[in-house]
């Protein structure tokens, strides 16, 4: 709870036993930018009201005027539920604001004309119907915005309960389209710099749709396409996993070139940039989040934005950190920022059952003081004393490396326990390259199960399953919606591809929420069979890299550290060797053990392939001696990651020139584009060809081309 309320300008109650929600708020300027801004309310009772704000500051009283009746305008009755509210030029011929309001089965746009009045009771306005559209099904949202980068117009959308999009040209209908995984409507907003609707879909995933690509495909089912076929083609530009689902979106403008997408989720605030899915920030919100608004403060341009939370307090914003928390006299479901005629910058309400108020923040702090909390005495002497034994304790606990019972809880939530078989099964996906080879990649695949119980239900568990390059899981990622019993998941692990092997571990990471709303994360961590990346080879007597391990005891042997290769071929080879050869790539790791030094010399020709070899080697050697270890490397390892983190260095520099030049071109294509289309509008009667677009499409298309093709050459 707030130290501060904040300070009231202008309230009023909007009807009786009437309902609102988050789009039943708009403030716009009807009237013109010179008459500042009116506040327009629509109920789910079909009443429609507009206000302009008469209040002013008071010397004598030291307060605001508040209400007046001349305050509304106008207030009448629809028939129909009104859904959403929109304003802009929506009228063609025109350039005035127009009111477009969304009712439960028709899209009706109002020109609103202002009567100022010459008697006390103030200025009018009037309500004529410019034109309205029935819709086919029922609405759930509206987005208003010059669509296709059209100039002096704004067009319409409607989005409706099963997530299908309306397009309205104005006065006509344009088409239809439905985004791919979408289920229920969903939050929608249009940025109209680069022409593009960012929503999200039924997966909690934010998707970036243009709406060219959206008109296309839309037209084109209209001609004959399948629905299926439309939906199927139709990609977003980008998409990012949020990961929990979206109260609202919104867009500002942060400078020329810079639009910001401000997302409001269930636990988090997101603030993307509009060029691609990157991220600028994120806050954690302790909070049950209601609604927000974002805008800009100019001329610094720094982005605020305000949060409802549902303990009625206003939170505001400035990137993660919290300038300044208010208390509200209500609980409300809309909020947004607005400009009267005598008071900039004011924050308008608006609650569920229809009050309205415009406020300020105010620094004048609750009267409200804590009652004193119950004295007691406390012995100081045996609080030390109890101190100092718990120091004691810990310090034990930390030099035994035992850890505090922090994650038993979790353990016991959910028990995950994944087995990889030892025998190796075919792989039908790897291809047989060599005859001398063909046993072996015969068997060059395992399965691997994981099995998940609990004792209690966990709601929305997420199963990720991560191997090293070159393997490969058939399945990455399973999502279980309520886990109450035991679940058993099952995946195939294989090689694909000639990659050296730099790690046989596989990571199973578990997400779930518990029975009171918690997060959890755990992470297991498994093996893969030695014999699915190595098989015992001939040893090698000439090498280029090496490393020793030293030890302070006996040596263990080659059948107790490997048993696995303990066959024919460790027979048949010394007693103090052992060769491996990678399946993959063909190199070859010798390891020999010299049982007068107590060392092992691990070395090969690949500095890449003794990589695996060492870490096996040694993790062995922790589990079948007590000695302590010692490692020593040659300064060919050294040169060798001198080499790499160049060839590293260089690639970025190679990555970071080639995302500049093709910000450029991308930028140049998509201003041909717009000449084009704007000569194809005007139909010019000299043709493309002699204008050069045609010429300069092509070349900037191949250079594109090109540069990705640079771009996948330095990524790999």
């Amino acid at each position: 709870m707030s130290l501060f309320k904040t300070k009231e300008w202008w309230r009023t109650k909007c009807g009786s036993n009437e309902t609102f929600d988050r789009s039943s708020l708009l403030v716009a300027p009807l009237f013109g930018d010179d008459r500042k801004d009116c506040i327009v309310i629509g109920s789910h009772q079909g009443y429609l009201r507009i206000y302009y704000l008469s209040s002013q500051w008071q010397d004598e009283t030291k307060s605001s005027t508040g209400y007046k009746s001349i305050d509304l305008m106008t207030e009448t009755k629809l028939g129909d539920c009104i859904v959403d509210l929109k304003a802009g030029k929506l009228v063609s011929g025109s350039q005035d604001p127009h009111l477009a309001v969304l009712t439960s089965n028709k899209l009706i746009v109002y020109t609103v004309t202002l009567t100022k009045g010459s008697t006390e009771q103030g200025d009018q306005c009037n309500l004529e119907i410019a034109y309205e559209h029935r819709l086919p099904r029922f609405p759930a949202s509206l987005v208003v915005g010059p669509f296709g980068g059209v100039r002096g117009r704004d067009f319409l959308c409607v989005q409706c309960l099963d997530g299908t999009l309306f397009f309205y040209e104005q006065e006509a209908y344009a088409f239809s389209q439905l985004l791919r995984n979408r289920l229920l409507p969903e939050p929608i907003v249009y940025i109209s710099r680069n022409d593009v609707f960012v929503t999200s879909n039924c997966s909690w995933i934010l998707e970036c749709y243009r709406y060219q690509n959206i008109a296309e495909f839309g037209r084109n089912q209209k001609q004959g396409e399948t629905k299926n076929e439309a939906a199927k083609s139709l990609e977003p530009e980008w998409s990012y996993n949020i990961g929990e689902a979206v109260v609202d979106i919104g867009a500002v403008t942060l400078s020329s070139f810079e639009i910001g997408i401000v997302v409001l989720g269930e636990k988090n605030l997101y603030c993307f940039k509009d060029t691609g899915a990157s991220l600028k920030y994120t806050k954690r919100l302790d909070y049950k989040a209601l609604c927000f608004h974002a805008y800009v403060i100019e001329p610094d341009g720094k982005l605020m934005v305000f949060v409802i939370a549902d303990t009625s307090t206003l939170m505001i914003y400035e990137g993660t950190t919290l300038k300044w928390s208010a208390q509200l006299p209500f609980v409300p479901v809309a909020v947004t920022r607005a400009h009267f005629q005598y008071l900039d910058g004011l924050i308008v309400i608006l609650s569920e059952e229809g009050q309205l108020e415009a406020c300020y923040l105010g620094s004048e702090p609750s009267l409200f003081i804590a009652p004193a909390v119950h004295r007691r005495g406390f012995d100081y002497v045996a609080a030390e004393e109890e101190l100092l034994e718990v120091r004691r304790k810990l310090k034990e606990m930390k030099l035994s490396g035992d850890q505090l019972a922090v994650t038993p809880v979790t353990d016991m939530e959910l028990l995950v326990n994944v087995n990889i078989s030892p025998d190796l099964e075919p792989c039908p996906f790897v291809d047989k390259e060599s005859k001398e080879d063909q046993e072996i990649r015969q068997l060059s695949m395992c399965r691997a199960t994981i099995e998940l119980s609990s004792y209690t239900t966990l709601y929305g568990v997420q199963v990720c399953i991560d191997v090293s390059k070159p393997f490969v899981s058939t399945i990455t990622y399973r999502v279980i919606q309520n886990l109450c019993d035991k679940q058993v998941v099952q995946t195939l692990i294989y090689p694909s591809g000639n990659l050296p092997v730099m790690s046989s571990e596989v990571k199973i990471t578990a997400t779930y929420e518990n029975d009171r709303g918690n997060l959890r994360i755990m992470q297991k961590t498994t093996e893969l069979p030695l014999k699915l990346m190595l098989r015992a080879c001939p040893p090698e007597n000439t090498s280029t890299f090496t490393v020793i391990i030293k030890c302070n005891e006996s040596l263990v042997g080659f059948n107790q550290l490997f048993p696995e290769f303990s066959g024919d071929h460790l027979r048949r080879q010394n007693w103090n060797t052992l060769g491996l050869q990678h399946i993959q790539t063909g190199q070859v790791v010798t390891i020999v053990s010299g049982s007068t030094s107590n060392r092992y010399r691990v070395q090969s020709n690949d500095g890449l392939s003794m990589s695996l070899v060492v870490q096996q080697l040694v993790n062995r050697l922790k589990d079948k001696s007590t000695g302590r270890l010692a490692a020593s490397i040659s300064q060919h390892h050294v040169q060798l990651v001198h080499v790499q983190m160049e060839l590293h260095f260089l690639c970025r520099q190679e990555v970071d020139r080639i995302n500049t030049e093709l910000a450029l071109l991308m930028t140049q294509l998509r201003n041909i584009e717009k000449r084009m289309l704007r000569a194809a509008r005007e139909r010019n009667s000299r043709s493309l060809t002699a204008t050069g677009l045609s010429f300069l499409l092509s070349s900037t298309y191949d250079a594109i081309s090109g540069l990705l093709d640079d771009l996948a050459a330095a990524q790999t």
